[in-house]
């Protein structure tokens, strides 16, 4: 049951990858019938992201306590009822209102996928695992992008909208019937261990708080940030520079944006399996995520540096299939390590963490609205700044990761402080 649980999860991520880009392959459309600027463009893209820190937190926190297939089910309905509201759109009001709500509902997605997905897999096996569940975005964009563009072009955007909402409806009705909460002998094995094992003593606001404020949690938020600024501005930006920067074809920039999307999901479970055949042999999170994910992120901003230099449509491609996965594997090994800081309380954790990482999707569309229209004429110009940004932060990031990470020393001093509290709830 749990392939079958990470085959509905994966889907639900190409879905929620597709509502989140869609606007993005429309850009070129909107923006003509709106009449709208770069400024106002990135505007659109970041009211996207305005709720997505309370509702990352306060929805993963309502997961806990009603159940995190129930969560999914009701996320997908609204996401499905909001994508056929799109007919109703038509001012830039409406649409930055539409992107707002769409947000509050997406805002969760990430940690309860995530938190649901840990349910079935043991802590060795969740960093490929969440790499699959990642992999929905490229698989979202190969499918999707030429089947969206194809209905913006014949149909318009608003239907291609409306196609996504019945899409999530279908995934909505199998989920239903097919999906569970969680493994059913993990029932049986919980209410054993409540019997035979000391209970564990409450998890305390302080000992929360000092996860949050640690130096482990807060890099890898960065990198995370660096990475999900990347991912943003592929998903409200990179059509138009394809478009009007690199001067291809709206054909051949849903192609090209599908062979970047399978092509960087392919570089990020490949370096998820090195992470966990490092980890398997040594058993040490420094060696197997902060090494890995650093590295990874360093390469990557070299790559992305270098297309400010070199604008080839292939040298292009390359390195944003090779950087957006080298970035997208701090997405995937990150939240794991996140949510061993505290587990009792991971929804909590990986909640906060993605509200914070998604505080990117707020500032990078208008700082990229910002840069592209001061440019002026020179669009090119004005793309490359917008490049420059997320390299460098992807560099500076990820080397202080390298140098001050290092989870195992953390690991390590929470389980003597949990031992010694367990051992005096005993006495």
């Amino acid at each position: 049951m749990r392939w079958i649980t990470l085959g509905f999860l994966f889907v639900l991520f190409t879905i929620n990858y597709a509502d989140k880009s869609i606007a993005g392959f429309a850009s070129v459309h909107i923006s003509k019938e709106f009449g709208l600027s770069p400024i106002q463009w990135g505007l659109v893209g970041s009211s996207f992201f305005w709720s997505f820190i309370i509702s990352s937190i306060f929805g993963s926190s309502l997961s806990e306590r009603f159940g995190t297939k129930k969560m999914l089910s009701v996320m997908a309905f609204i996401w499905s009822l909001l994508q056929l509201a799109a007919f109703a759109i038509h001012s830039l009001e409406a649409l930055i209102i539409y992107r707002i709500l769409l947000g509050v509902f997406e805002g969760p997605f990430f940690a309860i996928v995530l938190t649901h997905l840990y349910k079935w897999f043991a802590p060795e096996s969740r960093g490929a695992a969440t790499a699959i569940i990642n992999f929905g975005s490229p698989v979202g964009s190969l499918v999707s992008a030429p089947i969206l563009v194809y209905l913006i072009n014949h149909f318009g955007w608003r239907m291609s909208f409306a196609s996504l909402g019945i899409v999530s409806l279908v995934w909505l009705v199998l989920w239903v019937f097919i999906g569970k909460e969680q493994p059913e002998n993990s029932a049986v094995e919980n209410n054993i261990s409540k019997k035979v094992v000391p209970a564990k003593p409450k998890v305390k606001f302080r000992e929360v708080s000092s996860a949050l404020l640690s130096r482990n949690f807060i890099l890898t938020i960065l990198l995370a940030f660096t990475a999900y600024w990347l991912l943003t501005w592929i998903q409200v930006w990179m059509p138009s520079y394809l478009v009007k920067a690199v001067k291809v074809s709206s054909t051949e920039m849903a192609n090209l944006l599908a062979i970047t999307g399978l092509g960087a999901g392919l570089v990020t479970i490949g370096i998820a399996t090195i992470s966990r055949y490092i980890h398997k042999k040594t058993s040490s999170y420094k060696l197997s995520h902060v090494a890995v994910i650093g590295v990874s992120v360093l390469i990557g901003a070299v790559l992305f540096f270098s297309i400010t230099k070199v604008h080839s449509v292939a040298w292009v491609i390359f390195c944003f299939c090779a950087g957006k996965g080298l970035y997208s594997i701090s997405m995937s090994l990150g939240p794991h390590m996140i949510s061993r800081l505290v587990p009792e309380r991971s929804t909590f954790m990986i909640g906060t963490y993605t509200a914070c990482t998604t505080l990117a999707g707020v500032i990078g569309p208008i700082v990229t609205g910002s840069l592209v229209q001061k440019a002026g004429s020179n669009v090119m110009q004005g793309y490359n700044s917008s490049i420059l940004m997320f390299s460098v932060l992807g560099a500076v990031f990820a080397i202080t990761f390298l140098i001050i990470a290092n989870p195992d020393q953390y690991f390590r001093k929470r389980a003597l402080s949990v031992e010694k509290e367990r051992e005096d709830l005993i006495v």
